[in-house]
């Protein structure tokens, strides 16, 4: 159930009283425990001993502040600031999507702001394990090449150093379109302004995304394709695997396609992410770096709740070494993933849910687990298993 109060006047400030649109208060506390093991890690990665660990999840627990005002002539006004907080911090509350835009009922709308973008929601969408609430999720191998799951960038004006590699993420800085439906079809485009941008370089950081989904209405079809493109943001620097260059251009797309039986969707999809930076400063750095993935799974509606599973393989990567040198397979870089979870609806606003995953990496790969902290960084080829068991209050 969702409260709706009354905005306040802010009383003296103004002589006269002021009309205010109605505002709503919504999120969702979704909290779990979870247990994670990490095996060894392998020659390459210097032999480090595993290790396991238990932890409080906090998953992506929010508090929105929202409001729809009807401006006339088919035109709303749409507004939302979105705070986040986790069990890892007591004092800290984090942006998530806040934004306003203008929505109109036959051309769609525009918002500008920090959101969630094309890339990433199209990845929620059909993600069967509570659109990657936590462990098991899609984006513990898909959007990544390997190594963190989930980043952000710096805020700063040419400060690229926290800029992130996956495309798991939440932008800043952004402009974008939703289309209406078009019997089944919708599509959008987002643009992240170069604000980053540094008058005492070359570089021009910068980024846009499109997609397109169809949702059948005649047929239990769907389909969807997406594509991101960031310049100058150097995802192979952030990533560990170069020092330096000139520019850069990370590009990344994915496609699927879903189909539901009775009361299973079965679906399956590819990815491809690619990295390149130009005039690299050594011989020996990656300056092209590719790798893809494609993946499998189901949602089994039940009438206690649903069971989701999935498949996720990341395939061998192929890098350049150097301005001039040849593209070639990078051995022992592939992962297996499985993720499987049960969610169980106690009402209409509260679910308990269990949830597990399993990676196996390569020798020299690095794709870790989500929603239980850092336990999984830098062990370098291990293989690595969690369980967690939770709850989720919407409100």
């Amino acid at each position: 159930m969702k409260k709706t109060l009354m905005a306040l006047a802010v009383g003296a400030a103004f002589a006269a009283p002021a009309a205010y649109a109605d505002v709503t208060i919504s999120g969702a506390i979704n909290m779990g425990v979870a247990y994670l093991n990490v095996g060894n890690a392998s020659t390459a990665g210097g032999s480090l001993d595993g290790t396991s660990n238990f932890g409080v999840t906090s998953n992506y627990t929010n508090v929105t502040i929202s409001s729809l005002e009807d401006l006339g002539g088919g035109l709303k006004l749409d507004f939302a600031a979105q705070i986040a907080w986790d069990t890892k911090s007591v004092n800290t509350l984090s942006n998530r999507n806040s934004h306003i835009g203008l929505v109109g009922e036959s051309w769609g709308g525009v918002w500008i702001g920090s959101n969630e973008n094309i890339y990433e929601r199209y990845f929620y969408t059909i993600d069967p394990l509570d659109g990657a609430a936590g462990l098991g999720g899609n984006l513990q191998m898909l959007g990544t090449p390997g190594g963190a799951v989930f980043t952000t960038c710096g805020q700063s004006a040419g400060d690229l150093s926290s800029c992130g590699y996956t495309w798991y993420r939440r932008d800043e800085q952004t402009i974008w379109y939703d289309s209406p439906n078009f019997n089944g079809f919708t599509f959008g485009v987002v643009w992240q302004t170069n604000y980053a941008k540094d008058p005492g370089t070359s570089t021009n950081p910068n980024m846009y995304q499109l997609g397109v989904k169809y949702v059948g209405t005649g047929m239990p079809l769907e389909a969807w394709f997406a594509y991101g493109n960031r310049k100058d943001q150097f995802g192979l620097i952030n990533a560990g695997l170069t020092t330096g260059g000139t520019t850069s251009k990370d590009t990344a797309w994915h496609t699927g396609v879903a189909y539901t039986l009775g009361d299973v969707k079965i679906f399956g999809g590819y990815e491809d992410l690619k990295y390149k930076v130009e005039n690299v400063a050594l011989a020996t750095d990656v300056s092209e770096y590719k790798r893809d993935a494609w993946y499998i799974g189901l949602k089994w509606n039940l009438a206690s709740g649903y069971v989701g599973a999935q498949w996720i393989q990341a395939l061998k990567a192929k890098a350049q070494l150097g301005s001039t040198g040849s593209t070639d397979t990078v051995a022992d870089t592939g992962a297996n993933m499985i993720g499987l979870g049960y969610y169980h609806n106690m009402s209409k606003q509260t679910q308990a849910y269990v949830m597990g995953t399993w990676i196996d990496n390569g020798n020299s790969a690095n794709y870790q687990t989500a929603g239980i902290g850092n336990a999984s960084s830098g062990n370098l080829g291990s293989t690595q298993w969690g369980l967690t068991v939770g709850m989720k209050h919407s409100f």
